[in-house]
């Protein structure tokens, strides 16, 4: 019998927590780059450190930080990195410095990687099976819409008050996170397999070998961390180069770089929200390829644009893109909530961040020398293109590449023995 997802008390905590954290973090985002440029006059080479600061505790210690979490109680991990980060936003607020800033905003981001692999962990302990896809899919909304909405409001809070106001807020908002979490009661059975697991003497380099082994043991996890790859690394390569693009073709069109940006996030909203009507992912291939071919339409046919072009084929071009950017979003997460076992997510998802964080880096740097060598728009098409025939590839062979090569995870790893392939 199908029932609402908002009957589940645990998960509407979660929620809540969840959404306020976020938003919190948007206003945040805003303000600290209001701060740098506005406030202390900080060189743009200072500023780009800032979402450096951001990536770099994910790709360090998103692995290890996968471990811990599948180690230790999930609950704790959350509510104890929710107040460290509000008290280290908190001081933030009072820094007077900008290497002061960036140090906090890197202790704090580092709490933060410590954390996702505890979130993605404690969903699949408060959600039933049948309800992974809704949940994926209401996180999903929730995390698209606040990239919508959350630059708004916060750039807006920013300019009426101060950055510190926003700033104040997020670290309110953590805190708050926290207390919320609190109220989260996990089933009596998973609290005591947690109990159990914590007893366990089983080291921490075994663990940590045994997630890379069902990654890659996993064709499944595999194939799809590897368009994951593919998409991400593409989405970081012209997205800091969309104002580049545009100041050639439509030098007095300033804001359309906004526009392009927010309708890709309302193109990701609008698909996430569709999805959380199906009841799961049986074909991997339609999601990976699909995004894949999306976003390389959208490269590619942004790389054909001309003074002449109408602004609605931009706006079009955006939202199938940011339909794409939705479909991979969705894939990944449910991914890491149904393939691996309860006792894995942890590893896995700290696997998967550690790797897609690593691109936020590569990305832009990548996407800079290659216009720097082909010229703005010969670089939108390559990219394109390339995707196009990844995104096909993707979908025409999915059942050889997404091809389940071992038993469903949902069976328990055996620690002790780092056997996860149970047919071997």
């Amino acid at each position: 019998m199908k029932h609402s997802l908002w009957g589940n008390r645990n998960f509407v905590t979660f929620f809540s927590a969840n959404a306020l954290s976020n938003l919190g973090n948007w206003f945040d985002f805003v303000a600290v780059l209001i701060l740098f440029r506005y406030t202390w006059q900080a060189d743009p080479l200072l500023i780009a450190l800032i979402p450096v600061m951001y990536a770099i505790p994910s790709i360090l210690l998103g692995q290890f930080a996968g471990v811990f979490a599948d180690r230790k109680d999930k609950l704790k991990i959350l509510v104890y990195s929710d107040w460290i980060r509000g008290v280290l936003t908190l001081v933030l607020v009072f820094t007077p410095f900008p290497f002061l800033a960036l140090a906090l905003i890197f202790l704090r981001n580092t709490a933060g990687a410590i954390s996702l692999p505890a979130q993605q962990g404690l969903v699949r302990r408060i959600v039933e099976e049948e309800d992974i896809m809704k949940a994926v899919t209401m996180n999903g909304s929730l995390f698209q819409l606040v990239k919508v909405v959350g630059p708004l409001i916060g750039g807006s809070l920013t300019a009426a008050f101060s950055p510190s106001f926003s700033i104040a807020i997020n670290s309110a908002s953590f805190l708050l996170s926290g207390v919320i979490l609190l109220f989260i009661r996990p089933k009596e059975q998973e609290a005591n397999e947690q109990k159990e697991k914590q007893g366990e003497d089983v080291g921490f380099w075994t663990s940590w070998k045994e997630g890379w082994s069902f990654v890659l043991k996993s064709r499944i996890l595999t194939a799809s961390l590897l368009y994951g790859i593919v998409t991400t690394l593409t989405i970081q390569m012209i997205d800091a180069q969309f104002v580049t693009l545009f100041s050639e073709v439509f030098p007095e069109r300033a804001e359309l770089t906004g526009w392009v940006i927010s309708a890709i996030g309302i193109g990701s909203l609008l698909v996430v929200l569709a999805l959380n009507k199906l009841d799961g992912i049986k074909k991997y291939g339609w999601f990976f390829g699909t995004a894949s071919l999306l976003i390389g339409v959208m490269t590619g046919g942004f790389g054909f644009l001309n003074a002449s072009t109408f602004l609605f084929v931009v706006i079009g071009l955006a939202l199938l893109g940011g339909i794409g950017n939705g479909l991979a979003f969705t894939a990944v997460n449910y991914l890491i909530q149904k393939e691996p076992p309860k006792e894995a997510i942890g590893r896995v998802s700290g696997i998967v961040d550690s790797t897609l964080s690593l691109l936020f880096i590569i990305g832009p740097l990548l996407g800079g020398l290659f216009i720097h060598q082909f010229g703005v728009a010969a670089a939108f098409k390559i990219i394109g293109f390339s995707l196009v025939g990844v995104g096909s590839v993707g979908v025409v062979f999915q059942n050889l590449i997404w091809r389940r090569s071992i038993p469903h995870a949902n069976e328990p790893v055996k620690s002790r023995e780092v056997q996860v392939n149970s047919n071997a």
